[in-house]
């Protein structure tokens, strides 16, 4: 009989941005477990939004009109009649506990009603949902800590209280950067590091015919790929491109905060959110992977970059800001400390050549690899 999983998870299947849930959801799936793939919820208030277009995706999905494309992975997005977040009122102790009761329908019955009131592993990503913990039966749990939560400005203090109470009801902890080790004092009994990693076929044999909207941007190219942030260095990145005018800069995925400055430099070029399919494409037709966050931001210490992986998987060189944890993952990235270093390795990494470096060492980190880590953690029989 096939095992089953439960996966709480922050971001929604067919999001732009494909996370460590999404990419452990498949590897779940093809090792032969049922997966119920859970993401946050969305409410009449979400209406309100500016930006539907991801939205539109999220009400597809809770509609059942989006297939996960597996057999053996079924997805959903809950419908509640109202969600928590940081706004007040939407963010006191109250909303965030009982949201799930007023699930349309009720998630909980949902799920037994699928199969999954009994799991072999429960798994958190995502702290909104925390109420599993305490609805359905498992054999084992897992909590999976990417970020420091207290370091983002829009988490409250409930959603900290919501880790710790997982921190201490959870079965193991995984945390996917060496510097959070600290973060997690106290729980060193049931605590296990396992990085971030690249969905190395998804990267290495994609078409990587070049995308409409590259042809006309000059060479060579440094392209950032992800959130553009409250992390994201606006004005490091500004004076980077104005110093070097050689480059085109792309960016590519949604814009979260005010980037006007970056609008007015006439080789930066903002592409938008693309689809996960394509990224391969808009990687390999560009020089250089860049990731330009502001390393004094308290999130930035902490993250173990997916795109770093991906850049090389594509076998292009990599020029980021420095910060610690990037040094502790002893990649062959150029990591610079500041504005006048990052133009000297960037005119550096447009003569390196050796592809089968960056490839090599994006091998060495496949998810496959991290959910056989995984597997021999949780040993389930």
């Amino acid at each position: 009989m096939a095992k089953k999983i439960l996966m709480a998870a922050t971001n929604y299947w067919t999001s732009p941005y494909q996370v460590g849930s999404h990419h452990y959801a498949r590897e779940f799936a093809r090792n032969g477990w049922e997966v119920f793939f859970v993401s946050d919820p969305i409410s009449p208030f979400h209406n309100l939004l500016q930006d539907k277009s991801q939205l539109t995706d999220r009400k597809k999905i809770n509609k059942g009109l989006v297939n996960s494309g597996y057999d053996n992975i079924q997805i959903y997005v809950p419908f509640s009649l109202i969600t928590p977040n940081e706004k007040p009122v939407f963010r006191t102790r109250f909303i965030t506990y009982i949201w799930h009761k007023l699930t349309m329908p009720n998630i909980v019955k949902y799920s037994k009603q699928l199969g999954f009131g009994y799991v072999d592993l429960l798994w958190f990503d995502s702290l909104t949902q925390f109420f599993w913990i305490n609805e359905i039966k498992y054999k084992r749990s897992i909590l999976r800590i990417a970020d420091k939560f207290d370091a983002f400005k829009k988490i409250s203090l409930n959603f900290k209280k919501l880790e710790e109470e997982l921190k201490d009801k959870t079965d193991i902890i995984i945390y996917t950067a060496k510097t959070l080790k600290s973060y997690l004092r106290g729980y060193e009994d049931k605590m296990f590091y396992v990085p971030n990693g690249v969905d190395i076929e998804h990267f290495l044999n994609s078409k990587k015919d070049i995308p409409d909207d590259l042809k006309e941007i000059p060479k060579p190219r440094a392209i950032y790929v992800g959130a553009i942030e409250e992390w994201f260095g606006i004005n490091f990145l500004a004076e980077v491109a104005r110093k070097c005018t050689n480059f085109s800069f792309i960016l590519i995925g949604n814009t979260n905060i005010d980037v006007s400055s970056l609008k007015k430099i006439p080789n930066i070029y903002f592409l938008g959110r693309k689809d996960y399919s394509r990224i391969p494409a808009y990687i390999s037709n560009s020089d250089v992977g860049i990731i330009v966050f502001d390393v004094d931001h308290p999130v930035v210490s902490s993250v173990n970059p997916i795109k770093l992986y991906e850049y090389m998987a594509c076998g292009i060189p990599v020029v980021a800001t420095r910060w610690e944890e990037l040094e502790m993952m002893e990649s062959p990235a150029y990591l610079a400390e500041g504005v006048d270093d990052f133009v000297d390795y960037l005119n550096l990494a447009l003569k390196d050549r050796n592809k089968e470096k960056y490839i090599s060492y994006a091998k060495l980190s496949s998810w496959n690899k991290r959910f056989n880590s995984i597997i021999k953690i949780i040993d389930i029989k």
